[in-house]
């Protein structure tokens, strides 16, 4: 019981002075007296309590769970997460698609887990009430980001405009492309003609940027169409669906600037 009052004592004067990350071998330095057993009975029980959580299992990245966060079981993503990918993993990251649409306050739906991009596949984790789902994406490292900030830390965010186009990319993964015209109708605000060149650029999805380009044109965001068709020009394009897997027996009209079938359902921002 000697070592658990002891950890109890460390987590408290950690969190007294706001730092809320530790690792295996921070908290052993602050107990040089525990054994290896005693300490790990003790996270172990700490754990069971809610004070601590884990990361991922074998990561020896620890994170104390102040009484404000108890009910969540863990502190915001901002406390964290840049610190978990950038440090104790240390691989290239962003949070992208819904999650990233949230961060720029255009999620008109909850979103019940946080989607980060990373070079390789890796296994989803779940810390307290946050779910987070990997997702993989070659160059991450490459791909525009910002700094998501708010009082309590910062990650980073892929750039609005290449969350437009990774929306539209895996429309299937987010609800369908319904579903990610709505988001995107809220998105608009936040992207510039300069930052869509540089997503198309870091992306070089030619598919992605046609299909992208005609839902812009029918939410009559003529700036940023206009960016697209300038960037498509020169760049070898086929006829696309709108939406992967849309079958050639559904009606559709087609938009003859960026070659995308476009079903008859979807309505322009102008009718």
């Amino acid at each position: 019981m000697a070592t658990s009052n002891s950890l109890s004592t460390v987590l408290d004067e950690a969190e007294r002075f706001g730092k809320l990350n530790l690792s295996t071998q921070d908290i052993r330095a602050a107990l040089p007296g525990s054994s290896t057993e005693a300490l790990r009975q003790a996270l172990h029980r700490q754990q069971r309590r809610g004070r601590l959580v884990r990361l991922s299992r074998g990561s020896d990245h620890w994170l104390i769970v102040p009484l404000q966060y108890a009910i969540a079981g863990a502190p915001p993503l901002e406390v964290w997460l840049d610190r978990y990918m950038s440090k104790t993993l240390g691989i290239p990251y962003y949070v992208s698609l819904l999650s990233a649409a949230e961060a720029y306050g255009a999620s008109p739906y909850a979103v019940m887990q946080t989607q980060i991009m990373v070079p390789k596949r890796r296994l989803s984790i779940t810390v307290g009430r946050h779910d987070v789902v990997f997702l993989t994406r070659i160059k991450t490292e490459s791909m525009p980001t910002r700094w998501h900030e708010t009082s309590d830390g910062r990650f980073k965010v892929g750039s609005p405009e290449l969350t437009a186009l990774e929306l539209v990319e895996r429309a299937a993964l987010v609800g369908g492309i319904a579903r990610v015209r709505e988001v995107l109708r809220e998105l608009w605000a936040s992207c510039t003609p300069e930052g869509m060149v540089e997503a198309m650029n870091a992306m070089l999805g030619i598919p992605t940027a046609q299909r992208l380009g005609a839902l812009l044109a029918l939410d009559g965001q003529n700036a940023l169409a206009s960016q697209i068709a300038a960037w498509l020009h020169d760049k070898p394009q086929r006829l696309v669906p709108l939406e992967r897997g849309q079958t050639r027996a559904t009606p559709h009209d087609i938009d003859a600037a960026f070659k995308v079938t476009l079903p008859a359902y979807l309505e322009s921002a102008n009718t």
